[in-house]
């Protein structure tokens, strides 16, 4: 949805939302007063310098990090997934194992299908994956857990 859209229309709860978000690195401040509203439909694409705290942020709506100061709200029963930079297949010999890693047994044919679709079987060794494999397995991985959100960092890498 467009924001022009949502002028004048009651707004539905933002599914994620950060306000006033502080990280501190060793004394150098990454993120001073950081914020998002992410809404059901949107589409966001985060612009910055390498460095600048992009993935960092991106983690923090994710619940991966924790932060100094500010406010993290998620609405209830949402479904995050992250889907980092250099996704770590080291823990998992088949593809298909790390693409079903955090499913309940009885969900396995989900991140099959989810392979299968982006041209993985669930059979290949995870040693031997190209870089682009490497993403595709753990884009399968993020869509098989049926996520109501997920954060893409470096999708195009």
């Amino acid at each position: 949805m467009q924001p022009e859209a949502r002028l004048g229309a009651a707004m539905p709860p933002p599914l994620l939302s950060l306000r006033d978000v502080r990280l501190t690195f060793g004394g150098t401040p990454l993120l001073e007063g950081a914020e998002l509203e992410i809404f059901p439909g949107d589409r966001l694409c985060l612009v910055g310098r390498n460095g600048s705290g992009k993935s960092t942020l991106l983690k923090i709506a994710a619940g991966q990090v924790d932060f100094d100061d500010g406010k993290r709200t998620v609405q209830s029963g949402i479904r995050i997934r992250y889907l980092a930079q250099e996704p770590d297949l080291a823990d998992f010999d088949t593809v298909l194992d790390f693409a079903a890693a955090g499913l309940g047994e009885r969900e396995t044919h989900k991140a099959r299908e989810a392979l299968m679709a982006l041209g993985l079987t669930g059979e290949e060794a995870t040693g031997r994956l190209s870089g682009g494999e490497i993403k595709r397995a753990a884009l399968a991985q993020a869509l098989a857990a049926e996520p109501d959100l997920l954060l893409l960092d470096e999708p195009t890498n």
